[in-house]
């Protein structure tokens, strides 16, 4: 288990990081989502010891992360802007990094070549954006880490070869109980994969849950009304937020649906009523909403 304990960063004058709390489990996915600029890559770089914190802690298996640590050998991070040494080849970088990671296996990197159908002697910093990508990908499945940072991992990727992405990298956490972390803003793609979701804004931490238990905390249903319809004040359905379009009210709420609609019966002729499904995607718009981040102007 990886675990990140009250930690705060200020650059400057800037505080990035507020008191971040989180937990990401062994043979899990834990998605990390945000608004722009929240701090994601930076939470990240404190993960891999590239930034120090001012305070705060960060542990795997309850053994403190820190400056000259030899557990960070056991941790592989994959930025989202990827620099290659100069004149290198995914081939001449295997071997560079197998002098690096104790657990790089050949075996793995010949495997996922083929795979990918990668060109190991070709110069890395020739390839194009979505090979690189590939080719960083290989490199961090081959190190076969305990814990595996990835920032953007499929931006820029069409949807063949995220679909290899995912199913070689779900098949290692399956195989090897794997601690993933991936920072992305394809919230689609996330919505797929994660079994834990971290919320970013501001540099803190808004929500951190299970996936499925999120999705069912927040609800969302869809109704039409006969006549004109008054905002609902009653702090018993905990409505999050209430939109209009056109004559159909979207309504987010934390509360029992069935009583939702029974009082809506009560108060008016019902014409419409549906519940609908939550997606990360909603999620997070509902969560940076009551933030005010991106709030609707037709929201009543």
């Amino acid at each position: 288990m990886l675990k990140i304990s009250e930690l705060n960063k200020t650059f400057g004058d800037f505080k990035v990081l507020h008191n971040i709390n989180i937990t990401a489990e062994n043979g899990q996915i834990y998605g990390l989502v945000g608004s722009n600029g929240c701090g994601k890559t930076t939470l990240l770089k404190h993960i891999m010891n590239i930034y120090k914190q001012d305070s705060g802690n960060i542990y795997l298996d309850e053994m403190e992360v820190k400056e000259g640590s030899e557990i960070i050998r056991d941790f592989y991070y994959v930025q989202d802007n990827l620099f290659f040494p100069y004149q290198y080849s995914l081939k001449k970088l295997f071997e560079y990094e197998n002098l690096m990671y104790k657990n790089m296996s050949l075996n793995k990197f010949d495997y996922l070549v083929n795979y990918f159908n990668i060109d190991k002697y070709k110069i890395l910093n020739k390839m194009s954006k979505g090979q690189k990508k590939q080719a960083a990908f290989v490199l961090a499945i081959a190190a076969q880490p305990k814990v595996l940072l990835l920032d953007e991992i499929v931006d820029g990727l069409d949807a063949v070869i995220k679909r290899k992405f995912w199913e070689i990298l779900i098949q290692e956490i399956m195989d090897n109980d794997m601690i993933v972390i991936i920072s992305s803003h394809d919230l689609k793609e996330l919505d797929n994969i994660c079994d834990k979701v971290g919320i970013m804004h501001e540099g803190k931490i808004l929500k951190e849950e299970n996936l499925e238990k999120m999705k069912n905390e927040i609800k969302r249903v869809q109704f039409a009304v006969e006549g004109n319809f008054e905002k609902i004040v009653d702090n018993k359905f905990n409505i999050i937020k209430t939109v209009k379009i056109g004559s159909i009210y979207i309504c987010t709420l934390t509360g029992d649906v069935d009583e939702f609609k029974s009082y809506l019966e009560s108060k008016y002729k019902l014409l419409i009523f549906d519940k609908l499904s939550m997606n990360l995607e909603e999620i997070f718009i509902t969560e940076l909403g009551g933030v005010g981040y991106g709030k609707e102007n037709n929201e009543i």
